[in-house]
């Protein structure tokens, strides 16, 4: 399986996917809660119950560049970042994509 080493083109943070927080990132990350116009104000704990008993989700990138994501392509929550952010991976599928509709070229694997 090839390898693939990002290049912080910022793609995968402008928008183009769905960014869905579940109670484990509101809880490392409360930010993420203002980050989601239709739960901003709320509190973590009220969040989290929300999460858990009505199947919410704190969503970002709904079609926006993420509020995190510096000028510099650079996250700045990239400690605390969504699990689901953990999870992408240079050159996968949405990586792929997202450079794709950014008008950038693939990413290619490393040798």
């Amino acid at each position: 399986m090839p390898k693939f080493e990002c290049d912080s083109c910022g793609a995968c943070c402008k928008g183009h996917l769905l960014i869905e927080c579940d109670e484990i990132d509101v809880l490392r990350e409360p930010r993420l809660i203002d980050a989601d116009r239709h739960h901003a104000g709320k509190s973590v704990d009220q969040m989290v119950q929300e999460i858990t008993e009505d199947c919410m989700a704190v969503l970002l990138n709904c079609g926006h560049r993420c509020q995190f994501l510096g000028e510099d392509n650079r996250c700045g929550i990239y400690p605390t970042r969504p699990n689901c952010c953990v999870g992408m991976e240079p050159g996968d599928e949405q990586c792929q994509y997202s450079r794709r509709v950014e008008g950038l070229s693939p990413l290619q694997p490393i040798s």
